[in-house]
């Protein structure tokens, strides 16, 4: 205990310390509030490690921003997924996400839920029913709630934790508490928007603050959203549990809360370190140790390239879990001000996906998902796509590649380019997510699609245009629910184009950017044969004749998306031509005055979703591979594999 109190103290100090000179304080983070605020909570809830339950009270204050009067409130209770197989979440995964899966159904603590005890407003006890499923509690309110009016809710409730397979529950003696608590849909005009929790879908709320106070065992490390209030002199006992501590914590403008606890040394005193003026916070694995600077430099350059391209990160405070191994299907997500983003134990080439990738991505969220809140269920593309592609854009910054060597490079889009061009024509970006075609289609709807459009649109407008395009719609659009129409909207506004065929063909349609170069050939001229020039034929030798030898090329349009593309053509005279086909038709020959010697569909690049460069380019005298490439390939990829395990 005494040991676990001057771990508190000296944290406190450190957080007090690094504080001075600031105008934030950790009970109060903005002078004036970032977000409208609709849904603010004040929670007290008390852990049960031990049996992985928690019981909880929140008063909910909630304005109606809306056009309308309500009569009811619908209630996330996202726990509920996981009560039992019958939920849609279990029923659309099959108990299978995310290369996790429920561990012995049979097993009572492979389950959980989140049950309702009660509901009152007014003093009146609310009852209500669920909806499509009982992952939503819609509420009947005692009368009409008018809009810009301000009522609270107090609810008490109760958690079951479930053996986490899909984001919150425990795995060995980690816990990640995340949707653990009742949270309230989002009214927008005259009607409410809480889908039920579905397996190819995350969130959507609104923005508010939060107030929280979690009793723990003591001899629990706890990691969370927002600052820590208390513990400034003295660790805070709960004077109903001898053995357990209250931890008081505080966020503001942000539209969830997350926290998890695990009993490890790490964890009670975590790394710190501050950059760009946000304390970060890294609570440490064991098996992190030899990729924790690797970590560390993903997320400084994620909070760097977000500074320098959007907007500077606004909270004080930003928490990095490395989540275990028994944990796993924990690892790589995304709350505010709080992250999980694993490392891996033995990696000897450097693959920059874990930590790297996984720590820039689940940052990005931050951005893209925590202060543009766009809507998870119907809109996916908008926090998963954009954060796909800025994750991209930054490793291209700091690293080049997710893999590179001397003889080849994988582009830092490269699991994205794979993953659209497994399913490129099933769903559009418009999708809904719980609509597409299963987890591969959401991967390619929500990830993978999204972030070579965002590319195909630099292509077009070129990077500063573009660079302005993302900074005007993150400011405009921070602290806001935007939309895909907000996004075009500023586009169109910021570059001065008219993105309606752009929209058609990349965001609202399915079809394939896929032209290739179907053949090339050459062929001797010749004249001779009969003449009918005098008063009877004469028949001369076919012979060689003036240019000699001649070539052609045919492209052909093989998806369904026309654009004007480039065709360089190089001769074996030396000479170069650039044609511009209009790609409407299915094809075209173009003929020459000298045979091919080389030619290039796209060589400026304009087309980043142009299906298959293999086929897009041609040369008389393809490279090979001889002896020496490959043995030194074999030899330099056996050598950095035993530098890796420390022989040699």
């Amino acid at each position: 205990m005494g040991r676990r109190i001057l771990s508190a103290v000296l944290l406190l100090a450190c957080a007090a310390l690094g504080a001075q000179g600031r105008t934030w304080t950790p009970e109060k983070w903005f002078d004036k509030p970032r977000s409208p605020r609709i849904a603010n909570y004040r929670i007290e809830a008390t852990l049960d490690f031990e049996h992985k339950t928690l019981e909880g009270q929140e008063t909910l204050s909630w304005r109606n921003a809306g056009t309308a009067p309500v009569r009811e409130m619908p209630l996330h209770l996202y726990l509920n997924a996981f009560k039992g197989p019958e939920s849609l979440f279990m029923k659309e995964s099959g108990g299978h996400l995310r290369s996790d899966w429920i561990a012995n159904p049979a097993d009572p603590s492979a389950w959980g839920y989140c049950r309702l005890l009660s509901v009152r407003m007014e003093g009146q006890v609310l009852q209500g029913h669920f909806g499509e499923d009982e992952t939503v509690y819609w509420l009947k309110l005692p009368r009409a709630v008018a809009p810009g009016e301000t009522i609270r809710v107090d609810i008490a409730w109760e958690n079951r934790y479930p053996r986490v397979y899909a984001r919150s529950g425990w795995g060995g003696d980690f816990l990640m508490s995340g949707q653990w608590y009742p949270k309230v849909g989002v009214y927008q005009g005259d009607r409410w928007n809480c889908h039920a929790y579905h397996a190819n879908t995350e969130f959507f709320s609104d923005f508010g603050v939060y107030d929280v106070a979690l009793s723990l065992p003591n001899a629990l490390g706890l990691a969370h959203t927002g600052t820590q209030t208390n513990f400034v002199t003295e660790v805070e006992k709960d004077p109903k549990r001898p053995l357990n501590v209250i931890w008081r914590l505080h966020a503001e403008d942000v539209h969830d809360f997350a926290w998890a606890v695990r009993p490890d040394a790490n964890w009670r005193m975590p790394e710190r370190f501050e950059y760009r003026g946000v304390q970060i916070f890294y609570y440490r694995s064991g098996r992190d140790l030899a990729n924790f600077q690797r970590q560390r430099r993903a997320v400084e350059n994620a909070l760097r390239w977000s500074d320098e391209w959007f907007f500077k990160y606004p909270y004080p405070t930003l928490t990095v879990i490395d989540t275990p191994k028994a944990a796993s299907g924990a690892d790589g997500m995304e709350y505010p001000t709080l992250i999980t983003a694993g490392s891996t134990p033995f990696d000897p080439f450097h693959l920059r996906v874990v930590p790297e990738l996984v720590s820039v991505h689940e940052f990005g969220h931050q951005f893209f998902y925590g202060m543009l809140a766009s809507n998870e269920f119907e809109e996916p593309w908008l926090d998963e796509g954009f954060t796909s592609w800025f994750t991209h854009k930054a490793l291209e910054r700091t690293y080049h590649a997710l893999l590179g060597g001397r003889r080849f490079q994988v582009g830092t889009d490269f699991l994205e380019w794979a993953g659209y061009w497994r399913l490129p024509s099933e769903d559009p970006l418009t999708r809904f997510g719980f609509r597409t075609l299963g987890e591969q289609g959401y991967y390619v709807t929500a990830y993978a699609k999204p972030t070579l459009v965002l590319d195909q649109l630099e292509a077009m407008l070129g990077r500063p245009v573009m660079e302005e395009v993302m900074r005007a719609y993150t400011q405009e659009m921070a602290f806001k629910h935007p939309t895909r129409q907000d996004f075009r909207r500023i586009a169109e506004r910021v570059s001065g184009r008219d993105l309606s065929a752009f929209w058609r063909d990349f965001v609202e349609g399915t079809e394939v950017l896929d032209y290739a170069i179907r053949s090339v050939k050459g062929r001797d001229v010749q004249e001779g044969g009969w003449l009918l020039t005098g008063d009877k034929p004469v028949f001369a030798p076919p012979q060689s004749a003036a240019p000699g030898r001649v070539g052609s090329i045919t492209l052909e349009r093989r998806g369904g998306i026309k654009v004007p593309i480039t065709l360089w053509v190089r001769l074996e005279n030396r000479e170069e031509h650039r044609i511009i086909w209009d790609g409407q038709d299915r094809w075209v020959t173009y003929s020459f005055e000298s045979p091919v010697a080389a030619a290039v569909l796209d060589p400026d690049g304009n087309y980043p979703m142009l299906k298959d460069r293999l086929h897009a380019s041609y040369t008389q005298n393809p490279s090979r591979r001889g002896f020496h490439y490959w043995s030194q390939m074999v030899w330099g990829s056996l050598v950095g594999l035993l530098q890796g395990c420390g022989i040699g």
